[in-house]
């Protein structure tokens, strides 16, 4: 009796930590041999490796369609994903998931509420973030609605024929950092130029403000 309850603890401790683990974090720890063996591609002027992977036949289609002359707009794949290992001097310093699954969003916001996570959400227009800490880790969940529309004309000898083509699709955008600020030579640019535009007195964008 006494085995069968240490053991139901064991499991019990082992699934409490499963649960516990933020979203993604375990590819935060791999070597940058093991990004290589499952296919992230070091980008050498950002300092990142990233790994994307696309929906082939999802590409098909929409190349079809427009060679067909029919109204189309191309909307990711649910298979579609984009991830991006960015490192800065001392380390890595942030990871960001960028998907198209409403599946994969739930399972996030699943985990948030087992695991009784506090966190702050904000919307504006077809925009909402959830953010919340981790540990030492900063999070941030974005949600970005995508609508497109797009029309084709056909003409003949007798008549014009005109078609349109509404999709929606959602693009996730989830981030995590670690408080390593990024380093590479193109974060060196962009910030140089950043302050020639500041020292110019150019007008600061909103999001240098915060």
């Amino acid at each position: 009796m006494r085995k069968i309850l240490l053991l139901l603890t064991v499991v019990l401790c082992f699934t409490v930590t499963i649960n516990a683990q933020l979203p993604y974090s375990k590819m935060m720890n791999l070597t940058k041999d093991q990004l290589v063996e499952k296919g992230f591609k070091y980008v050498a002027n950002k300092n990142q490796y990233v790994l994307t992977k696309t929906d082939a036949g999802n590409v098909t289609l929409g190349v079809l369609g427009a060679l067909s002359g029919a109204a189309t707009t191309y909307a990711p794949s649910k298979k579609d994903y984009k991830i991006i290992l960015q490192y800065g001097q001392d380390g890595l310093s942030s990871l960001t998931a960028i998907f198209y699954s409403d599946d994969t969003f739930n399972g996030i916001q699943t985990w948030l509420a087992e695991n009784n996570i506090q966190s702050v959400s904000s919307a504006s227009g077809k925009i909402s973030i959830i953010k919340f800490n981790y540990d030492s880790l900063h999070v941030e969940l974005r949600t970005s609605a995508i609508i497109q529309s797009s029309g084709s004309t056909s003409r003949s000898r007798y008549s014009t024929t005109s078609n349109s083509y509404d999709n929606s699709y959602t693009v996730y955008t989830y981030n995590i950092e670690t408080g390593i600020p990024p380093y590479s030579e193109w974060h060196t640019k962009a910030q140089k130029k950043r302050d020639a535009d500041a020292a110019k007195g150019k007008k600061e964008d909103i999001n240098d403000m915060f």
